[in-house]
């Protein structure tokens, strides 16, 4: 990650001790509009020593959202900074965004794990980064959990690396994040709280992993039920799918994304010296939001700024791709699953298998394969998600459609 510019604020951080939340609170009273993410000290990690002594889950600083980022619908917004772990099992530091709505309830409160399509490899693209700016335009597929009263939580749950695709990071991000909120005492919420989970496209990949690990990252929590669509099973098979698209911005940039869990996978040294700039490049774009990555590499072959152009193939990537291809661990909360057929990012036989591997180990799908060519289109299906933990929070039976 590049170099934080607010020196001030990292003098500041420097000296803070982790163990008051009542200081963080009174050096972030509130956020700065003005500044993204990557200028912002907020952002900056606490010591390895310091996230060592914290427990996954525990909130290490937080700050309120401006008024002026809430909407009608919210009474309060806050961002935490929280102890998590990533895919080497070691201790890091990431950031979630908590909205209570006016009509929550003073008790009995549920929450909505959302985790946001973001897909970046630069924290100023992070949800935490679109809320403070009121660009999140995702508010509109959880608006309805708002309305009913529910707190919703969204991790940048690539973490503040941008670890995009990388899988145990992510899923316990998003665990951890669940965490955070149910012990932040003004969330309202307590160990016992109900949660869902829901997440599209890179978001679905975050939920899908959260929810294969649950059982043993966080047994205790009371999730109810996760849907999650447009899921890229597996990596290596998405990124030979888009070469050469207008997608393909999606396999380079899941190239570098990988390569930051696993720091041992120099990419540079596979690649061309145009591909070594274009690395460079890629590492500061996102695909929702702006420098482009979509844009700005589409219809590019992977073999024009890699050395070999069997390099997806090569023994390194493979392994790194078996650890991050979904189907490791069956789910024990019951899954709405949602797809296109004819999806241009992810093979619908990859999702059709993961499937099979879930309802062969036990775990209640409602999958629901749709007619469709569309990717971003694809989205529309977290209305259907929604309405499936909406229902699970009322209580009704799980739908389950293995054959």
């Amino acid at each position: 990650m590049k170099h934080l510019t607010n020196f001030a604020g990292l003098a500041i951080v420097g000296a803070l001790s982790m163990t008051s939340l009542a200081q963080a609170q009174q050096i972030y009273p509130t956020v700065d509009s003005k500044l993204k993410p990557t200028a912002d000290a907020f952002y900056t990690s606490p010591s390895s020593s310091e996230l060592v002594a914290a427990a996954p889950g525990n909130v290490l600083r937080y700050r309120a959202l401006p008024a002026a980022s809430l909407g009608s619908s919210v009474k309060e917004g806050w961002q935490l900074m929280y102890r998590s772990a990533n895919t080497k099992s070691q201790p890091v530091a990431m950031v979630t965004t908590v909205l209570i709505p006016k009509a929550a309830p003073a008790t009995g409160r549920k929450l909505l794990s959302y985790q946001s399509f973001y897909d970046s490899l630069t924290l100023d693209c992070s949800p935490s980064g679109q809320a403070t700016s009121n660009s999140l335009l995702e508010k509109t597929f959880f608006q309805s959990a708002l309305n009913k009263g529910y707190i919703v939580t969204m991790a940048d749950y690539e973490g503040l690396e941008s670890q995009w695709i990388v899988a145990r990071n992510s899923g316990q991000g998003v665990l951890d994040s669940i965490r955070a909120t149910l012990r932040f005492t003004k969330s309202g919420l307590n160990a016992s709280t109900p949660v869902g989970m829901l997440g599209y496209s890179g978001g679905g990949f975050a939920t899908a992993w959260a929810a294969e690990l649950a059982g043993t990252y966080a047994p205790e929590l009371n999730i109810i039920g996760a849907a999650q669509g447009g899921l890229p099973v597996n990596p290596i098979n998405v990124a030979k799918k888009v070469d050469g698209t207008f997608w393909a911005g999606a396999y380079l940039g899941a190239v570098v994304g990988l390569s930051r869990g696993y720091p041992e996978l120099k990419v540079e040294d596979y690649a061309t010296p145009a591909g070594v700039e274009a690395i460079k490049d890629i590492g500061t774009r996102c695909l929702t939001g702006s420098p482009n990555l979509l844009t700005a590499y589409a219809y590019k072959k992977g073999s024009t700024l890699l050395k070999d152009p069997n390099f997806l193939d090569l023994p390194e990537m493979q392994a790194v791709n078996r650890e991050n291809t979904m189907g490791q661990h069956a789910p024990k909360i019951p899954l709405h699953i949602f797809e296109s057929i004819g999806d241009q990012l992810m093979p619908i036989a990859d999702v059709d298998n993961l499937v099979a591997f879930y309802c062969a180990s036990k775990t209640t799908v409602e999958y629901k394969p749709v007619k469709g060519t569309d990717h971003v289109l694809g989205a529309l299906g977290l209305s259907g998600g929604m309405t499936y933990l909406l229902d699970r929070f009322d209580g009704k039976a799980a739908p389950n459609n293995c054959k």
